[in-house]
């Protein structure tokens, strides 16, 4: 049990280098690597953020004089 502990941390060690060196070996430079990690957290915030200003906006449109509801 101890030893599948160890071979699990030591994994998870080598995992990022092991990233970066695989996507180097690709062609993707440093300025690439930022690129792609700032589109994918900008696409993250826009899925988190849309369905709740889609809501806040649903909210208003019933409460205001003359809405739906």
């Amino acid at each position: 049990m101890s030893n599948d502990l160890h071979i699990t941390t030591e994994a998870a060690k080598l995992a990022p280098p092991a990233v970066v060196s695989a996507l180097h070996w690709g062609g993707m430079t440093p300025s690439s690597w930022v690129t792609v990690l700032t589109l994918l957290y900008l696409a993250l915030q826009l899925g988190l953020l849309v369905p709740k200003y889609v809501e806040a906006i649903r909210t208003w449109w019933h409460r205001r004089p003359g809405g739906d509801a």
